[in-house]
């Protein structure tokens, strides 16, 4: 997590966390493989819908795919 991001400051805090992967075959005889995980995180009691809008907090740590 970034410095100064507190999830647990209260009740209903979220936010969405976004990372990518990219990998080869061990010895470089196939192509590339590629994915990309979000995960929406909220502290405490919330409705499900409450992932369906825009979080307060978007962290993006994806890396470049050269």
């Amino acid at each position: 997590m970034r410095p100064g991001l507190s999830v647990g400051s209260g009740r209903g805090p979220r936010l969405r966390w976004q990372l990518n992967y990219r990998f080869s075959s061990a010895l470089g005889t196939r192509g590339w493989s590629y994915w990309l995980d979000t995960f929406n995180i909220a502290y405490g009691p919330v409705n499900a819908d409450v992932f369906l809008s825009t979080p307060p907090v978007f962290i993006d740590e994806q890396g470049p795919l050269r």
